[in-house]
């Protein structure tokens, strides 16, 4: 049976604006050996498919600077503190794209972005009936560009590598969990 390891002390390493680095000493329940391991203590994480009234996502082209690459993505990012995370992706959908609905968003799943060093939850989202309500409103250092894209484009934009980002990937699977397709 697999148990938790104890934890016996947390320091802080590096504080990095949107996450922090801890050195965290634990010790195994059984064997009774110790070690250290970064933890990356992040927000929560949210991401949203915007769904137009024409039936046609929301996807965002934009710069990220891990990969040094444009990237397709959907509109996503952190939760504020105390802030519910479905506002949260309604947020950064307004924010990033200018659309928004009087729908609330439906959530479609929560998961783990890497649960072997990282400690916080992404919760995936869908957005119906959107529609333009204002101009985008980029965080310091964005840049996004916003395209509307038949739903039934996008399982070839993910064949075709077009579309990488694993939590956009993770939400677009979600979303064929419930709807039995990308349509």
């Amino acid at each position: 049976m697999i148990s938790e390891w104890e934890t016996l002390a947390r320091m802080r390493r590096q504080d990095c604006k949107i996450f922090t680095l801890d050195a965290v000493q634990r010790r195994h329940p059984i064997r009774g050996d110790e070690s250290e391991f970064a933890v990356i203590n992040s927000p929560a994480w949210v991401n949203i498919i915007p769904i137009t009234r024409a039936g046609e996502v929301l996807l965002i082209r934009q710069y990220r600077h891990g990969s040094d690459s444009i990237t397709l993505e959907i509109p996503g990012g952190l939760v504020n503190e105390g802030e519910d995370p479905a506002i949260a992706a309604q947020r950064e959908c307004r924010e990033e794209t200018g659309y928004a609905s009087g729908q609330d968003a439906i959530l479609l799943g929560s998961h783990l972005p890497n649960p072997a060093f990282l400690n916080n939850t992404c919760y995936a989202y869908l957005w119906r009936d959107c529609m333009p309500v204002g101009a985008q409103r980029f965080d310091e250092h964005e840049e996004i560009e916003v395209l509307a894209v038949p739903m039934a484009q996008v399982d070839d934009l993910i064949k075709r590598g077009e579309i990488r980002h694993s939590l956009v990937l993770t939400a677009f699977f979600f979303y064929m969990l419930q709807n039995g397709s990308l349509q």
